[in-house]
């Protein structure tokens, strides 16, 4: 009985989140929601200043992905929400634009879980 129990606690279930390991990915991670940042506090118009607070629900689930697995499957939807706000809101090839939707590209690539 307690070699199938171990068994079991060592399988890993695959199509579960795990929560986000601290290293080098979690600094690329903060440091990609900084320029999307910059250009929601520097924006001249409206659409160009919700760039800001999706950037600072970015930088809010970082630490708490580190410990929930609900926060480590937010990530790559809020990183879709930003480049989809980039396609739809922003001007076509305009400096806003290309920031957020390049950045929000490396997030998404950066957020989604790995097998």
């Amino acid at each position: 009985m307690s070699t199938t129990v171990s068994r079991l606690k060592s399988v890993r279930v695959v199509g579960h989140a795990q929560p986000l390991v601290p290293g080098l990915k979690l600094v690329v991670m903060a440091l990609t929601a900084l320029p999307v940042g910059v250009v929601g506090m520097a924006g001249d118009t409206s659409a160009e200043r919700v760039s800001g607070p999706m950037a600072a629900i970015w930088l809010a689930l970082l630490p708490v992905a580190l410990y929930r697995a609900w926060a480590a499957l937010a990530l790559p939807v809020v990183a879709t929400a930003i480049m989809l706000h980039a396609v739809i809101a922003l001007p076509f090839n305009s400096t806003p634009f290309i920031i957020d939707f390049w950045t929000s590209g490396l997030m998404l690539m950066l957020a989604l879980p790995r097998r």
